[in-house]
């Protein structure tokens, strides 16, 4: 037995793989990108317990050997392009190719895999896009996304859960909120950033962070480790499990004064300050919080709830990235 995890060599998803090996599971990583520094350092001792396979999620033939040759009997899909709009507009092909295209074609493998236990597909609260007039979001809150990546998200984790009824897999789909935390870095399937490092960007380029409002841009912010332990749950959580999606998020929201002030406490001569709206250099959403997803489902069938706070997750975050540079 073996599980092979798509993008396996990125971010969230490098932590997935880490505790499963940990875990004691067999690992294959199977990504686009070769295993750079950083994942090494990561991994540490268990890096020479993973098998890596540099591939492409749409080259089905290749992942097909991959998880055949490995006896692979679990695939967490986690592999994605996350686009800005220059992306979109310069890649839409390839981004739905990759994004849903890739779900595909891992289903497909899974459904030749004798003794298939699980199919994770690692979905997005981008689903949800924008719900007005709601306090709070759940798993059957109405999904509005309007870009690229939140669209093939959708239709990802819709796909796999039709394959699960049509074949008989057993699948499940996990919903992060706004993940934050160590490894995040350019990728070929990630080369923007979250709002914290491009806010960190600024810090490390020499100027103080200015915004127009501190009580603004208010976010969900859950830390990686806690994600991957979600998600890790859904791949091991005995089954077949009537509820199949899963929002993996903290349950309570930050604005960015407190993001702001966490930066300062822990990166020693970070400045930041409040201007007028037209001498900011980082922009801010104003309006106050927006709806809170909730994470009920997964806490009482999957028995999963964040580890971390917020104050403890930002001080492991800025200590990679006091050593690492916000990349």
């Amino acid at each position: 037995m073996a599980t092979l995890v798509t993008g396996g060599n990125g971010w969230l998803p490098s932590h997935v793989v880490r505790r499963l090996v940990r875990a004691g599971e067999p690992v294959i990583s199977y990504d686009l990108m070769e295993p750079d520094d950083y994942l090494r350092a990561f991994l540490g001792d268990e890096y020479s317990r993973v098998v890596f396979v540099c591939g492409d999620v749409t080259d089905r033939e290749r992942l097909r050997n991959a998880a055949i040759g490995h006896g692979v009997t679990a695939i967490v899909s986690a592999a994605a392009i996350t686009p800005r709009v220059d992306r979109e507009q310069r890649e839409p092909e390839r981004i739905i190719s990759v994004n849903l295209g890739g779900v595909v074609n891992a289903l497909e493998v899974a459904r030749e895999l004798p003794g298939f236990r699980r199919f994770v597909q690692v979905s997005s609260c981008a689903v949800f896009g924008s719900v007005p007039n709601v306090t709070e979001l759940d798993e059957d809150s109405p999904a509005n996304a309007a870009n690229l990546y939140g669209i093939t998200k959708l239709a990802g984790e819709r796909v796999a859960l039709r394959y699960g009824d049509l074949f008989g897999l057993d699948v499940v789909a996990v919903r992060p909120s706004n993940v934050y935390g160590p490894m995040e870095r350019v990728t070929p399937g990630y080369a923007g950033a979250t709002e914290l490092r491009e806010m960190l960007r600024l810090h490390f380029d020499g100027h103080a962070i200015a915004v127009a409002s501190r009580d603004a841009s208010y976010r969900d912010w859950t830390y990686v480790e806690d994600v991957a332990e979600g998600i890790e749950r859904a791949w091991s959580v005995p089954g077949p499990l009537a509820q199949r999606v899963f929002i993996l998020a903290s349950g309570e929201q930050q604005p960015v004064g407190d993001v702001l002030e966490a930066f300062r406490q822990h990166l020693p001569g970070l400045n930041y300050r409040v201007v007028a709206e037209g001498d900011a250099n980082y922009r801010v959403d104003r309006g106050g919080p927006g709806p809170l997803p909730r994470n009920d489902h997964a806490r009482d069938v999957l028995g999963w709830s964040p580890r971390t706070s917020f104050g403890d997750g930002m001080r492991e975050y800025l200590g990679w990235i006091a050593a690492n540079g916000p990349q």
